[in-house]
């Protein structure tokens, strides 16, 4: 490994290995232009291709599975585990984006009113306080 002559301007040769996750060989190729290979052969990368879609589909066949599984316990009348406090990543997202909606909501609110004097709209503002930091990221309330 080393230089090479490449038009006046030197390239190191850099070491990679096979994108296939099966198959991991070396790949020896020349920092400087040009695209990088990423397989080693036609081969690997077609390899690589169909086993990618084979898991893909075995991720999504497995989840379809889940979502059924839980709606047959659900329909025994028994609480799942999930049921119990926990909940899924996708639960926490979507409870956040509630969240934050209902912040926005409330903040418009308060910002918008014609009533300055209203102790229902003082209360809503200390609530807006209070919960805000809960639930805006501080990027987004940087930015506001």
């Amino acid at each position: 490994m080393g230089a090479t002559a490449g038009g006046g301007e030197s390239e190191f040769e850099v070491v990679e290995y096979c994108g296939r996750l099966s198959c991991r060989k070396p790949i020896v190729q020349t920092a400087g232009r040009g695209r990088r290979r990423e397989f080693c052969s036609e081969t690997c990368r077609r390899g690589a291709d169909r086993e990618y879609k084979r898991t893909k589909a075995l991720v999504e066949s497995s989840e379809r599975n889940l979502r059924s599984f839980r709606y047959e316990v659900a329909a025994y009348g028994r609480r799942t585990e999930l049921e119990d406090g926990r909940r899924t990543p996708e639960d926490e997202e979507r409870l956040h984006r509630e969240a934050l909606a209902a912040i926005s909501r409330a903040q418009a609110v308060v910002e918008f009113s014609d009533d300055p004097d209203d102790r229902y709209l003082a209360e809503l503002h200390r609530l807006v306080q209070a919960v805000e930091p809960l639930v805006v990221p501080t990027a987004a309330r940087a930015t506001a």
